[in-house]
């Protein structure tokens, strides 16, 4: 079984990844923040299986039902996006330096909430992979075992 630490590597780079492919309309800076959104996001959905149902037995909560939580976030980040195309314009026509100030953090931070569900999801389904692939490696010794081949 993968540990946690491998766990968030691998989450880590494919929700970074998935975040980035997800945002490649986006400017060169959005990109990069909502990649990292989508790391941060992802480290959160990489360890979410075993804290749902730890691996101390065989699993009994259907963890691939994630995938189709995953696949409805897809409306919201594009809603977070639009969202926050709409504050440098605001941020240009404030009147002063903390309304400016208050439109720049708005959308930092609806990015990285962006990046964040598409990270989450990639993490989530990058941890369910990896245990079914060690499941099934487990299975197959455990045949070989028993058979003595």
């Amino acid at each position: 079984m993968p540990d946690r630490r491998f766990h968030l590597a691998a989450a880590a780079s494919v929700g970074a990844g998935y975040a980035a492919f997800k945002s490649q309309n986006q400017s060169g800076l959005s990109c990069l923040i909502e990649s990292t959104g989508g790391a941060i996001g992802s480290a959160f959905g990489g360890v979410l299986p075993d804290v749902i149902d730890p691996p101390i037995h065989s699993r009994q909560v259907p963890v691939s039902r994630g995938a189709v939580l995953w696949a409805s976030l897809d409306s919201f980040q594009v809603a977070l996006r639009r969202q926050a195309e709409c504050h440098p314009l605001d941020a240009a026509c404030s009147g002063n330096w903390i309304s400016a100030a208050a439109h720049s953090l708005a959308e930092l931070l609806l990015r990285l909430l962006a990046g964040f569900l598409a990270g989450f999801g990639a993490g989530y389904l990058s941890h369910v992979i990896l245990g079914f692939r060690n499941a099934a490696a487990h299975s197959a010794r455990r045949m070989k075992d028993r058979h003595g081949d």
